[in-house]
Formats: C-alpha cells, structure tokens, sequence
C-alpha cells in the first residue's frame, strides 16, 4: 500500500510523461530542469562539457523546448555558473526569468565545479551570460554556507527554497521569490536541515551492487514538503569486474515533512524503466495549464541512440489528483501525427494515457487509411504518450484473402509501426479502436 502526503503525491504510483528523449544543444547528460506553464517552455540545464574538462568547469548551456512539442526551440550560454544541481523558473508576462546558482565556484578535491551563490536573469535565446559581470547586489549566498548551493521554486505558494552546506549538513531556507529578486533575502519561516544518514544507500533488490552513498541529483519543496531525488550508481570502481560500468544505477525519491523535520516515504522510482542509460537528472513543481494539476516532475538522462556520449532528456511526473472510478488520465486524448500517405478515416486517430490498478495504459482510437504493401510507419505519438519499452497489439485491418489483422508495435522514439502488409497483400486501412496495451 502506498503513502500519500498532503499533496497527493504518491511515490510508488503511477507517473506521467512531459517530454521524452528529446536532444540537446551539448552532448553532456542534463542536470536542473523546470517548467515556464504560461509561455509553454521547459527549460533544461547541462554541462558544455564533462564535468571535469579543463577551462570549461562550471559553464553551462540552458535549453528552451517547446512543451508540447518536444522541440529545442533556444539556448543560452551559462560561463561561470557551476554544475546545475537545481534550477526554478518565474514567468513574468511573455518572458522567462530563471533561478540558477552561480559564481563564485567551489571547485571539488576531483575539479567538479558548484556555485557558492544564486542569482536571477531573463532567458534570451542565443544570450552569453558571464557570472563574474553579475553585478555583487544580484547575488546571494547563504549565511554560513561552506560549498556550492542551488535555487529551486515552488509556483503553489511563491516560495524560492535554497539550498546549501552548513556544519556538515545540507540545509534549505524559503525566501519570498518576489522579494528576493529585488535583493530582499528574508527567511520565511524555519529552515530544513537534512537528518543525519539519509545519504546512506537503501538496501533494495539491485542486478549488481549499488555504491554505499547516495548522490544528490536534486530537490524540490511543495508546500509543506520537501522532496529529495538521489542515484545509488552501480558500484563498478569496488567491483569492476562484474558490473557494467555502462548500466547507471537505481534512483530513489524520498520525501520529509518540514515542520517536523522526519522522513515521510522513501521510494525507488520506477519510471521510464525502458531507458538504455536511466540516469536520474532534476526535480521540479509545475501546476498543468489545462488541467490545474499540481504535478512533481523528475528527470532522466539517456544515451541518445547512434552516439556513445551524447545524452537526452526526459522528464515524467507524480499526479496530485484522485482517480475517478479508479482511473486516473495521465494524458487525455491527443491526436497522432500521421506518417506521409496516411490519412484520418470517420474518426481521427487519437491516444491518451490511463492508470487503472497500478497499471498504465496506452490506449488509441480512429481509423486510418493508406496504401501499405511493406512493414511501415504510419504515425507519431506525442511525447506525453510515448512507451519506453516496446508496446504492441493486434488491430483490424482490411480483409484481403483472410487476412484482416496486423500488428502495430510503438516504439520509444514514439513510432508507430504496422507490420504485416506484403506487395500481394496491401494494407488498405487500421482501425486502432481497440487498442490498450500496458505502456508500463
């Protein structure tokens, strides 16, 4: 049975999908991201470069994509600014106004680069922002903070958390984000000091062994909660032998009351199972334009397909809502971008998700036409609804010497293919009503 906290989230349920393996400008993995709901933007934070490359520490690039789309549509250069270990976002009026850390850096015994302060600025798509030419009074670093720190932004209550090193421990302090960006830095109720031990790896069922502490890959506060994403990487410098050091780990949301100051839940999050490389990136709040929902979001950098370096996004997402006759819409209906030669039948083809039991489905309707005579595509999913793993099903198909079915299999690039046409036996039409196949 799983828990849910006075926002609904529950760690072990069913999770949604934003974006999914979209390509960035640089080849290195994603780091912070968050979500501008009124203009339509996900903004991503990545090294330009491995995180120890010489003159290149602690610069960044921050991607613009289209939420909808998935689509790279700006950049910015970051020089100076640190490693992106959390990152939030205010939208005022049509621009997007984004809390990063920033320079001075803390550079690490192994050359990692971390911001000492946070700072705000607007995005401007092609922009180079050098952290030294922030003016000081643009600038805030914690009191007593000893090391790199970060910013993260809670849309629900106007609250801007920052986080940094003090004593030994991780500590979080709410500042009112409005203020803060005029240079008022006055704590707003009591500050969050992270429990002692909680960096110790949970003992969970795990292909290989996992490294005995947790790495931060982010946090995020929702009202009266604060919500920490950590990574137990495989641990193949102890066990090089036999463990791959290709495979990234297992990665784990935990969540504390602040007030109280316990832990909450601790769960491993199993979404996007499917990707090659799974490694956690960034945790952010939005509230969904079309719904009102307030929905947790986390991230995942994969190998982009063709590369060995190269990393994308993806970003899914805890509901906050109740199911309804025990079903949660995790995507409602969204029509299918249909391949070239294929055309809607009476009704559009459409998909959406839905969790039923614990069980999300991929689910599709409408009719299409075409003219198939080999193994083809013939649509694309929007990114909220496509598999990480391989989803298929048998559909209807037109009858042509017995033969009325075909299979259509999408895939994680959001493909969607039919198989089963042959130059004497065309596909002439699909019909897609029926299909609902467990998407994970």
């Amino acid at each position: 049975m799983g828990f849910t906290d006075a926002n609904g989230v529950d760690l072990s349920g069913v999770t949604g999908r934003l974006i999914q393996t979209v390509d960035l400008v640089q080849g290195p993995a994603p780091q912070a991201i968050a979500t501008d709901t009124v203009n339509g933007h996900v903004f991503v934070l990545q090294l330009e470069s491995s995180a120890t490359a010489p003159g290149d520490s602690g610069n960044m690039y921050l991607n613009r994509i289209h939420r909808t789309t998935g689509a790279v549509t700006g950049s910015m250069r970051l020089k100076g600014f640190g490693h992106g270990l959390s990152m939030g976002c205010q939208p005022v009026g049509a621009d997007s106004y984004l809390w990063t850390e920033c320079g001075p850096l803390h550079i690490t015994s192994s050359g990692v680069a971390f911001g000492k302060s946070v700072t705000r600025f607007k995005f401007t798509d092609g922009g180079v922002l050098d952290a030294t030419a922030i003016p000081q009074a643009q600038k805030f670093t914690p009191p007593g903070s000893t090391a790199g720190t970060g910013p993260s932004f809670d849309p629900t209550t106007g609250l801007l958390t920052v986080m940094y090193h003090k004593d030994g421990k991780r500590h979080f302090t709410r500042y009112d984000a409005n203020l803060a960006a005029t240079g008022t830095w006055t704590p707003v109720g009591t500050t969050f000091v992270m429990p002692a031990g909680e960096d110790v790896t949970p003992s969970v069922p795990s292909p290989y062994p996992l490294e005995k502490t947790l790495t931060s890959q982010g946090y995020q506060t929702l009202g009266g909660v604060l919500y920490a994403y950590h990574w137990a990487p495989y641990d193949a410098k102890t066990y090089p032998d036999t463990v791959p050091s290709a495979f990234p780990g297992v990665a784990f949301m935990t969540s504390y009351d602040w007030e109280g100051g316990q832990r909450l839940d601790r769960q491993v999050v199993t979404g996007a199972d499917g990707l090659e490389r799974r490694e956690p990136e960034g945790v952010a709040v939005e509230v969904d334009p079309a719904t009102q929902e307030t929905r947790l979001l986390f991230g995942f950098s994969n190998t982009v397909p063709g590369t060995t370096g190269s990393r994308d996004v993806t970003i899914c997402w805890y509901p906050t809502k109740p199911a309804v006759d025990g079903v949660k819409v995790l995507s409602d209906w969204v029509d299918l971008a249909l391949a070239s030669g294929v055309t809607a039948g009476a009704e559009r083809p459409r998909g959406r998700l839905v969790a039923l039991a614990g069980t999300t489905y991929l689910q599709l309707r409408g009719t299409l036409t075409c003219s198939l005579t080999a193994d083809s595509r013939i649509a694309t999913l929007p990114h909220r609804i496509r598999p990480t793993r391989l989803a298929r099903q048998n559909v209807p198909r037109n009858n042509n010497t017995g033969r009325c079915v075909c299979r259509i299999e999408a895939n994680i690039r959001g493909e969607l293919w039919a198989y089963g046409a042959y130059s004497d036996n065309a596909i002439t039409w699909i019909d897609l009503d029926g299909v609902s196949v467990a998407w994970r």
